[in-house]
């Protein structure tokens, strides 16, 4: 009897230590690591999340739009230096958006109409902040 307990309680034991995260996101922190965005790209939805710190890359994704109407959201925060460029063109390489991000901003919103988004390039130089993108269907 002795043994089956000191079995379960070793069993509980590990249990907990192995199901422990070491990537917990500490409250604030709504990109997840330093410098590691954090990219979903669906059906008429892409999302990029980003906690940076000196950063300085460029991505340039392929969205998965077949509306016409979309809306761009932009929130940054936490801003210290450097700036953001982004850019959303149609399959032809038409511009539909361009912003650039220096300063904090809070819900920043801007509808795409009559064209669909192809492609969204974003441009890190030096960027120290939080910074999070969202572009998704609007019905009209």
């Amino acid at each position: 009897m002795r043994n089956l307990i000191s079995f379960l309680i070793l069993f509980m034991v590990i249990l907990i230590i192995t199901s422990c995260r070491e990537d917990i996101i500490e409250p604030g922190n709504f990109a997840g690591n330093v410098n590691e965005p954090i990219q979903d790209n669906q059906m008429n939805n892409y999302s990029f999340l980003i906690n940076a710190q000196d950063f300085s890359s460029s991505f340039s994704v392929s969205t998965n739009f077949n509306y016409n109407t979309s809306r761009i959201l932009l929130n940054s925060s936490e801003i210290e230096k450097g700036l953001v460029t982004i850019v959303i063109k149609d399959d032809l390489g038409v511009l539909l958006f361009s912003s650039i991000v220096e300063t904090e901003l809070t819900n920043k919103t801007e509808k795409i109409s009559g064209a669909i988004p192809g492609k969204i390039d974003i441009s890190f130089r030096n960027f120290t902040g939080k910074l999070k993108i969202s572009l998704s269907y609007v019905s009209e």
